[in-house]
């Protein structure tokens, strides 16, 4: 019964693959099979620099895994240059509004249904099948997390995924990189503040007009289309 589930499950899914989902496909029929279980790591290699030869040594426990791959992904900062003056800001363009119950549903609705979820392992598709039962509850919440300036530092907790996909060694520390899954309920919040700072920065024109990097609506066809037209417009008025 399971794997006929599965099954029609796949069967299903491939079925409604349309322009989105259909680099999700690939890279699920183009990955490695596995049995559902979390990848593990296996021993990394480090290179330790000495007078006139290398050695290497594998970190072979999950703390000196961590360590190597903490030294990596999160460098110490260095110290800055000589103090300067506090920065003078603009005056704002725009007063912060908070967060409408309209905006939550719309927020909620361009979910992934079966994303993988953070630590608090609320999977997307609770949200939505239950926006209406669940909305009366966070719209309150996340405004009172505006109106008190408090942000839960449960909210703040995340789960870490570091394989690549489709490396041949991953045994070298470059073949893992962090990626961030965050709790469900604060990454609709962050959805909604998202889709205020874009509506204002179209209102108000704060972005050129050839910023095309987190934009919706322009794409990286968009990008290539305008610098093609600064070169043949270059090219007509003769520059090289």
């Amino acid at each position: 019964m399971i794997e006929n589930s599965k099954k029609c499950h796949w069967e299903d899914f491939l079925v409604s693959v349309d322009e989105k989902s259909v680099w999700t496909a690939h890279h699920y029929h183009s990955g490695d099979p596995t049995d559902g279980r979390k990848a593990c790591i296996p021993s990394l290699k480090t290179i330790h620099m000495e007078v006139a030869t290398s050695m290497t040594q594998l970190a072979v426990t999950n703390k000196d895994k961590a360590n190597l791959l903490w030294v990596i992904f999160f460098p110490e900062l260095t110290a800055g240059g000589p103090s300067q003056p506090p920065p003078e800001y603009p005056t704002p363009k725009f007063k912060y509004i908070l967060i409408m119950n309209e905006q939550i549903y719309y927020a909620i609705s361009k979910l992934g249904p079966y994303k993988v979820p953070g630590p608090d392992m609320i999977q997307n598709v609770v949200l939505i099948q239950c926006t209406d039962l669940i909305i009366p509850h966070l719209g309150p919440l996340y405004r009172a997390t505006f109106i008190l300036g408090v942000y839960l530092d449960c909210w703040r907790e995340s789960l870490t995924v570091l394989r690549k996909t489709a490396k041949p060694d991953y045994t070298v520390m470059g073949a893992h990189h962090p990626i961030t899954l965050l709790n469900t309920i604060p990454k609709v919040l962050v959805a909604c503040v998202a889709m205020d700072l874009v509506q204002f920065y179209e209102i108000h024109a704060l972005l050129l007009s050839n910023h095309f990097g987190c934009c919706p609506g322009r794409t990286t066809l968009d990008s290539l289309h305008f610098m093609v037209k600064s070169i043949k417009d270059a090219w007509c008025k003769k520059k090289s």
